[in-house]
C-alpha cells in the first residue's frame, strides 16, 4: 500500500522503497531461515582498505637530458656553445656527451644537486646534427638544427624562451657579420629591389599603457610578440612567416631589460631580416622604433647603451628609425600617472604622441 502511494508522488523514491522492503523482506527470510535451522546468518566481508597516500613512497620522474641555451642567431665566422642539462639520477655515475661521428667529451656527475650543465660546441654547418649523451647504460639523442636565415625560417614557437620547430628541436639561424663597407656595397644591389605592395606590418612589444597599446588604430597587421626574458627570439617566430608587406615596423619595447635577458644579439634581428629580404628580392620599408628609456633609475645606463647600439646597427642597415625618447620626452613625464605613480610605457599625451609618428610612417 505503501509503496504504491510513493510510487504516485515521486517515481525515485518508489526505487528506494522497493529496495528497502526487498532488503526488509531478505532479513526477514533471513531470520525465519536462521531461526528454522538454528544458526546465525553472517555479513559479507568488507573489502580490504587500501593504503593511506602518506604512507606510501612517491616515484621522481626525472626530466631527460635537453639543450637549455643556444644562439637565437650565429655568424658563419665566430664560435659558438650550446647549453646542456643533465638528470643526475645517479650522483658521480659517470658517462660521455658529443656529436654523433665525432670526439665523446666524458662527464661525471656531481656527487649532489639534482642535475648538472655544462656547454658543447656547436657546429655552424646547415643542417640538423645531433649529440648522443651516455649515462650508465642509458642513451639520449639530443638534435639542434641549423637554417639558413635566407631560406624560410623553420621557426614554430619558443621552448623557455629559445626558438624551436614543429617538432621541437632547438633551431639557430645561420646569417653573416654586416660591416659598414659591405653595407654600402650591398645598398647599391638593394636599390633596385622592388617594395612590396603587401599590407604594412607591426612585430614586437606593443607597449601598453593603461589599456592603450601603440598598435590600436594601426593600418597595419599587428603581431605581438613577447617573452618574460627574450623577447627578441619571440619577433624571430613571428617573423617567419613574412609575407610581403610594404613595410615592416619592429617595436623591442623593454622587456628585454625588464626580464634581465639583454645581450647585444638583439641587435641581430635587424640583420637575420634584412638577409631575408634581399633572398626575396624584396625591399619592403623597415622601420626601428627605438625604444624609449624607462622610469627605472637602475635600468637607465643600460637603457642608453642598448638604444645607441639598436640605432646605429638600424641606421647603418638602411632602416628608419622613430626615437621613442626624442617623440615622448623623458620617462618622469612621459609615463607620469600622478605623483609617485608611473606606467610602465608612456601613457596619455605622450603615447598618443608616438602613435601618431608609427601611423605617419605607415602612409609612406
Amino acid at each position: 500500500m505503501r509503496s504504491t502511494v510513493t510510487y504516485r508522488f515521486l517515481a525515485g523514491v518508489v526505487i528506494t522503497a522497493c529496495l528497502g522492503l526487498t532488503a526488509l523482506d531478505a532479513a526477514e527470510s533471513g531470520a525465519t531461515d536462521a531461526s528454522a535451522t538454528g544458526t546465525e546468518a553472517t555479513a559479507p566481508p568488507l573489502p580490504p582498505m587500501p593504503p593511506s597516500p602518506s604512507s606510501v613512497p612517491g616515484i621522481r620522474i626525472w626530466p631527460e637530458p635537453a639543450f637549455t641555451h643556444w644562439p637565437a642567431i650565429a655568424y658563419a665566422d665566430e664560435t659558438r656553445n650550446l647549453s646542456f642539462a643533465l638528470p643526475n639520477q645517479k650522483p658521480g655515475q659517470s658517462g660521455t656527451i658529443g656529436w654523433r661521428g665525432g670526439e665523446m667529451m666524458p662527464i661525471t656527475m656531481p656527487g649532489e644537486g639534482d642535475s648538472a650543465s655544462g656547454l658543447l660546441p656547436l657546429s655552424l654547418d646547415i643542417g640538423t646534427h645531433t649529440a648522443q649523451v651516455v649515462l650508465g647504460a642509458a642513451s639520449w639523442p639530443l638534435a639542434v638544427r641549423i637554417a639558413d636565415v635566407r631560406q624560410p625560417w623553420p621557426l614554430a614557437r619558443l621552448q623557455d624562451g629559445f626558438p624551436v620547430d614543429e617538432h621541437g628541436v632547438p633551431v639557430v639561424l645561420l646569417d653573416r657579420r654586416r660591416r659598414a663597407n659591405e653595407e654600402r656595397k650591398w645598398s647599391l644591389t638593394r636599390a633596385h629591389s622592388p617594395r612590396p605592395a603587401g599590407r604594412a606590418l607591426m612585430v614586437g612589444d606593443p607597449m601598453e599603457a593603461l589599456g592603450v597599446s601603440l598598435f590600436d588604430g594601426q593600418d597595419a597587421e599587428c603581431r605581438t610578440a613577447l617573452d618574460q626574458r627574450y623577447p627578441s627570439h619571440a619577433v624571430l617566430v613571428a617573423l617567419s612567416d613574412l609575407g610581403l608587406p610594404r613595410t615592416v615596423v619592429w617595436c623591442p619595447g623593454n622587456q628585454e631589460l625588464f626580464g634581465a635577458g639583454w645581450s647585444e644579439e638583439e641587435e641581430r634581428v635587424m640583420g637575420a631580416l634584412r638577409s631575408r629580404c634581399d633572398a626575396l628580392g624584396i625591399l619592403p620599408r623597415l622601420v626601428l622604433v627605438a625604444p624609449p628609456i624607462p622610469v627605472d633609475e637602475s635600468l637607465k645606463d643600460i637603457a642608453a647603451k642598448r638604444r645607441d647600439l639598436l640605432i646605429s646597427s638600424a641606421i647603418s642597415q638602411g632602416w628608419v628609425v622613430i626615437d621613442a625618447e626624442a617623440v615622448v620626452g623623458p620617462a618622469e613625464t612621459a609615463n607620469r600617472v600622478q605623483d609617485g605613480l608611473f606606467t610602465r610605457y608612456p601613457c596619455g599625451a605622450a603615447q598618443a604622441r608616438l602613435i601618431a609618428a608609427i601611423r605617419t610612417e605607415l602612409t609612406r
